[in-house]
């Protein structure tokens, strides 16, 4: 019986591209870490596990759907780039170029990340989508890779292509900026007890952005950045977190999906619901501009 089973697992092991595998496992042990991490921390509210359970297994299908649509997935940036070149913008050999290149790739990409999550919030087909990201109930860690999947392959697909097309950056730099937010993901979305009173506004933090995630209507549509709080200060979306303030998360509505099926088609079956109900979205589930 057990050869039999290790036959089984090997042979769906071999159906499985080598590419999920590695993602798979970078990422669990990237998760892995950061939960550990967090639960060192003094949490801001008591855990969820079975939140944290859901989010966990729905990560592991949004990483199978990105390996199976990615030759898809690179057919636009790839014709983009043949319309448009690469590597509009150069720089310079040595410490100095690198460091600038670094600079400028990862202000820029913060700028477009700021500015996708704002329409995110501003036109309804994206906000569908998006709004699976702020269903969840519960604010820790592996919310960082709860969004809707065809969100994440427009991301994949449409904006990050435009920093290959616009700069030509040193070997290492992309993989560099990649690292940073990677980081910054995960410790933006932490459970834990951080209240800066200094330098609050310097880089985003758990308290910063679950501010963003707030379901109180005075805290819609605020603190829309990544990685850099000055987007929300030139853009007039900046609300500073009291000191020790740890709101409570998710829609109005308290709507939120109970299972995978739910969740890989949450924009089409909440709407239908919302219509079948007669539930009219508000403030946190409206665009900007539109409550």
């Amino acid at each position: 019986m057990t050869l039999l089973a290790n036959e089984d697992l090997t042979h769906a092991l071999a159906g499985i591209p080598i590419d999920l595998l590695a993602t798979l496992a970078s990422t669990g042990t990237i998760l892995l870490t950061a939960v550990l991490v967090e639960k060192c921390a003094i949490h801001a509210r008591r855990p969820s596990p079975a939140d944290a359970w859901f989010n966990v297994r729905y990560t592991v299908v949004l990483l199978a759907l990105m390996a199976a649509l990615r030759p898809a997935a690179l057919v636009l940036p790839l014709m983009l780039t043949r319309a448009l070149g690469a590597g509009l913008i150069g720089f310079n050999r040595g410490v100095t170029g690198w460091c600038c290149a670094f600079i400028a790739v990862l202000v820029v990409t913060d700028l477009l990340e700021y500015l996708f999550h704002r329409a995110q919030h501003e036109f309804s087909f994206l906000w569908k989508m998006h709004e699976f990201h702020h269903s969840a109930n519960h604010f820790d860690v592996t919310l960082s890779y709860r969004h809707f999947w065809l969100e994440s392959l427009l991301k994949t697909t449409l904006l990050y292509p435009l920093i290959g097309i616009v700069f030509k950056v040193p070997a290492g730099v992309a993989m560099a900026v990649g690292v940073i937010f990677l980081v910054n993901h995960h410790f933006g979305h932490m459970d834990i007890r951080f209240s800066p009173r200094r330098f609050g506004l310097l880089i985003s933090h758990p308290q910063y952005h679950r501010l963003h995630h707030s379901r109180h209507e005075n805290h819609y549509n605020k603190n829309f950045c990544d990685l850099l709080p000055v987007w929300d200060l030139v853009f007039g979306t900046l609300l500073r977190p009291k000191h020790d303030e740890f709101v409570d998360v998710g829609l109005h509505s308290g709507d939120t999906p109970r299972t995978l099926a739910q969740a890989l088609t949450w924009p089409w079956r909440h709407n239908l619901q919302a219509l079948k109900t007669g539930h009219a979205s508000n403030a946190q589930e409206m665009p900007v501009g539109k409550e």
